[in-house]
């Protein structure tokens, strides 16, 4: 399976490159198994020119790591800016975390090595990336509160709603839930929240 870079996101070719060959291997392969020789063979490159760019296997992981968090706080940015509706904004937000990437592990065989790996080797990457998207969400929705088009009382303090949410969209996110069944789910989830967060009356 291809993963794609949206056109104005800001990477330079051959770390993209890099970075798509190493996601594919581990996704194929598992974590443990895949070597920077592997890696350096998948990106059309040889090994010591992999190292000028990364350090170890390891620093490559935690670098898709980084890039995917970064595409998933400018992808919900981008579904949440202009909706009509709650509805719609949740429902545009939560289906772009879907995309590529959870498809991707989903159908891995070794997703949950992947999984545990995240936890062991960047959970501070992991806890980073889902800060910055929580702060983008919650400034998103005081501001909703602000124009009376979300409920202050169900939002509450809007950076915890906010986390309140994405906890939700990341449980979802899970090996062996089939993807259609991850993104369906994700789907309700919007709809439970826009009509629970929506204006009263």
């Amino acid at each position: 399976m291809e993963i794609t870079f949206p056109d104005n996101f800001q990477i330079e070719p051959r770390q993209a490159t890099i970075l798509l060959a190493a996601f594919e291997a581990f996704r194929l392969y598992g974590y443990k198994r895949v070597s920077m020789e592997d890696i350096a063979r998948g990106a059309g490159m040889s090994r010591a020119a992999l190292y000028q760019y990364y350090r170890n296997k390891q620093d490559i992981f935690r670098s898709i790591l980084t890039v995917y968090f970064e595409m998933a706080v400018a992808g919900l940015r981008a579904a949440l800016e202009g909706a009509p509706d709650l509805e719609t904004a949740f429902t545009r937000a939560f289906e772009a975390q879907g995309g590529e990437i959870m498809e991707a592990l989903l159908s891995s065989p070794h997703g949950d090595e992947f999984i545990d790996e995240k936890a062991s080797s960047a959970a501070d990457v992991v806890e980073d990336g889902k800060a910055a998207m929580a702060v983008m969400m919650g400034d998103w929705l005081a501001r909703m509160v602000a124009d009376g088009k979300a409920d202050a009382e169900a939002v509450g303090d809007p950076l915890a709603c906010a986390r309140t949410m994405l906890d939700a969209l990341h449980a979802q996110k899970r090996p062996g839930v089939a993807y259609a069944d991850a993104l369906a789910a994700m789907r309700r989830l919007a709809l439970l929240f826009a009509r629970g967060l929506a204006p009263k009356g």
